[in-house]
């Protein structure tokens, strides 16, 4: 069988030369080089990697209108799927929202509760005093009152 080129393999696979290229770094699909330096693949390891993508579906740019309306349900049944998902995601952002605030309104009462205590331990310590017996200390007494007497 002859060898397809980087350019003509990629067309049959239906693929970008650059998914090729890969393949090959990669080791998932196997081909030689001709003497100029290009690929030559062989269309069974082209095939065995990559599914062929046949000549009607090439030809055919265009649906039949049963094709059509399959995918005209599909995508209705899609668009539902996507309205949904984006009203739960709605949903979760506002709880969201709500349980943020809840959290902020909390953390704001425990810091003015924090402060409110730390308030009222400076005021206990003010008001507490030395209660030890002052006769301990006596005064100092000054020269003439030590030479005196």
């Amino acid at each position: 069988m002859v060898k397809l080129s980087l350019n003509k393999a990629a067309k049959e696979a239906g693929v970008a030369k650059s998914t090729l290229l890969d393949a090959l770094n990669a080791g998932r699909m196997s081909a030689e080089k001709n003497e100029k330096g290009h690929w030559e693949i062989d269309p069974s390891e082209l095939f065995r990697v990559f599914s062929k993508t046949s000549s009607a579906e090439r030809e055919r740019p265009f649906p039949t209108p049963l094709e059509n309306h399959q995918k005209t349900t599909q995508n209705s049944a899609l668009e539902i799927e996507v309205k949904m998902l984006r009203e739960q995601i709605e949903r979760m952002d506002s709880e969201r929202d709500r349980e943020r605030s809840q959290l902020t309104d909390q953390i704001e009462a425990l810091k003015e509760q924090a402060e409110r205590q730390s308030a009222d331990h400076r005021q206990a310590l003010a008001a507490l005093t030395d209660q030890r017996e002052r006769a301990a200390e006596q005064p100092k007494r000054g020269l003439w009152a030590r030479l005196l007497g």
